[in-house]
C-alpha cells in the first residue's frame, strides 16, 4: 500500500471520529435542551396549579410576571403584563379610582405600605395578613377575602424587584372565627351556669329556711306551749313558703323546657276579647281590695289572634300579679286596643305602683332579676313571659316612671284583617 493510500485512510478515519464525536455532542445538547424544556414545563405546571398567586413587581408596583392568568384560566395579555397589583387583582379601590394607588384609601392599605417599606429597606417580609375586597372580572361582584402576603426582595441586573406570594386564607380565617365564637359561647354558657346555680341556691334557701325553721318550732320541744293563734300563723308561713318553693321549681322546669324547645304550644285562633274578659273576672277576687281594678275593653269587637290560650293567659296573669304586688294604692287596669295601621292588637296591664327605674328596665327580663330583693318571687316570671310571647310571634313593650306606675303590653298580629 502506498503512502498516499495510508494518508487518505488516516484522514478519513479522523474525519469519521470527528463527525461521530460531533454527533454525540449535538445529541447531548438536544437531550439537555429537552430536559431543560421539560423542567420548565414542570415548573410552569406547578406555578399554574399552585394554590397561591405569585407576582413579580417593580418599584412602581407594575406586575412583570405572574401566574394570575394561568390560575384563573385567562389568556395572557399581548405584550406581557403591564398592570399594577391592584389593577390586576381588581381591587375595588383601584377600580373606583381608575388606577392602583390613586384612591384615598390606598394610603391606609397595610399591604401597599409594607411593600413600599420593603423596597426602601431592600428587605423582605413574611405572612402579612389583611382583609381585601376584590371586584370580579365583570365588575359586578365584590368578594371579601382574607389573604396572607409575603414579599421577597430581589436585585436583577441592578434593578429592584419584589416577588409577592399571595395566599387566600379566607376559609382558614372563617374556621378560626367560628372556633373563637364557640369558645366565647362556651365561656358565656359556663358563666350563665355558675350564675344560675348561685341564684338557685339563694332563691331556694330563702323559703326553705322558713319552712325548716317554723316546722322545727311546731314539732320540737316546747311546741305544746305555743299559743293556737301563733301556731296558726306559723303554719300559714310554712304553707306560703311551700307554695313559693313549688312555684320556683315549676318556673325553673318551665324555662328549661322553653330553652330546650320541649315545651309544646297549642296555637289556634282565639278571640282575645273573650280571653281578657275571663282573666278580668278571675282577678276581681285576687286584686287587693284597696285597689280599683278597671277593665278597658270593647266587648262587642271580636279580635282574632293565633295564640296558645293557656300560655297567653299565663303571661297576662304574671303582669297582673306583679302589678298587684308593687301597687299599694290607686288602680290596676287591664285593657286592649287595636293598631289598625299595623293590623296588631295590644293587650296591656297598667298600674299606679312604684314604677321602675330606666336602668332597671334593661334588666327586668333577665333571669332571677328582681327590682326588690325583699319581695317574694323567683325572678323568672318576666323572663318566661318574654320567651312565650316570642314563641307566639309577638313582642312585649314596657313603659314605666318611678313613683307613677308601669304599663306592660303584649303586641300580637291579628289573625284576620279588620
Amino acid at each position: 500500500m502506498s503512502s498516499l493510500a495510508i494518508i487518505i485512510i488516516i484522514v478519513l478515519s479522523a474525519t469519521l471520529i470527528y463527525v461521530w464525536a460531533k454527533c454525540q455532542s449535538l445529541q447531548k445538547e438536544v437531550h439537555s435542551k429537552e430536559n431543560k424544556e421539560n423542567e420548565l414545563k414542570k415548573l410552569a405546571l406547578v406555578l399554574q396549579n399552585i394554590n397561591a398567586y405569585f407576582l413579580l413587581i417593580d418599584k412602581d408596583f407594575v406586575v412583570c410576571d405572574t401566574n394570575y392568568y394561568s390560575l384563573n384560566r385567562l389568556p395572557v395579555q399581548v405584550g406581557g403584563v403591564t398592570k399594577r397589583v391592584g389593577d390586576l387583582l381588581h381591587c375595588r379601590n383601584a377600580i373606583a379610582a381608575g388606577e392602583c394607588g390613586q384612591h384615598e384609601q390606598c394610603k391606609l392599605c397595610c399591604i401597599r405600605a409594607s411593600i413600599g417599606k420593603a423596597f426602601y429597606k431592600k428587605a423582605s417580609f413574611k405572612n402579612l395578613e389583611a382583609s381585601m375586597k376584590l371586584l370580579s372580572e365583570d365588575e359586578m361582584t365584590v368578594t371579601p377575602c382574607d389573604v396572607s402576603v409575603s414579599g421577597t426582595y430581589l436585585n436583577i441586573h441592578g434593578q429592584d424587584y419584589m416577588v409577592l406570594t399571595v395566599y387566600d386564607v379566607t376559609e382558614l380565617k372563617n374556621v378560626q372565627r367560628l372556633l373563637t365564637i364557640e369558645k366565647e359561647h362556651s365561656i358565656s354558657a359556663e358563666k350563665l351556669k355558675s350564675a344560675f346555680i348561685a341564684n338557685m341556691s339563694h332563691e331556694v334557701r330563702t323559703p326553705l329556711n322558713a319552712i325548716v325553721g317554723f316546722t322545727n318550732l311546731l314539732i320540737g320541744e316546747g311546741a305544746d306551749e305555743i299559743e293556737p293563734e301563733e301556731k296558726a300563723a306559723m303554719i300559714e308561713i310554712v304553707n306560703n313558703n311551700n307554695e313559693l318553693l313549688l312555684k320556683l321549681v315549676n318556673d325553673v322546669l318551665e324555662i328549661s323546657r322553653l330553652d330546650s324547645g320541649n315545651l309544646s304550644f297549642d296555637i289556634k285562633e282565639h278571640n282575645v276579647t273573650k280571653i281578657i274578659k275571663e282573666i278580668y273576672v278571675t282577678y276581681q277576687a285576687l286584686i287587693q281590695p284597696s285597689l280599683c281594678f278597671i277593665l278597658e275593653l270593647d266587648e262587642t269587637v271580636s279580635l282574632p289572634v293565633n295564640i296558645d290560650c293557656f300560655r297567653f293567659t299565663q303571661v297576662i296573669s304574671n303582669f297582673l300579679n306583679n302589678a298587684n304586688k308593687f301597687t299599694k294604692e290607686g288602680t290596676i287596669t287591664l285593657g286592649c286596643r287595636i293598631y289598625k295601621e299595623h293590623q296588631e292588637v295590644c293587650v296591656y296591664v297598667k298600674d299606679t305602683g312604684k314604677g321602675i327605674d330606666d336602668k332597671e328596665l334593661m334588666m327586668i327580663f333577665d333571669r332571677f332579676y328582681k327590682t326588690d330583693e325583699f319581695e317574694q318571687g323567683s325572678g323568672l316570671g318576666l323572663s318566661i313571659s318574654k320567651v312565650i310571647i316570642e314563641r307566639l310571634a309577638g313582642r312585649i313593650e314596657v313603659h314605666s316612671e318611678v313613683g307613677k306606675g308601669s304599663c306592660f303590653s303584649v303586641i300580637l298580629s291579628l289573625a284576620n284583617i279588620i
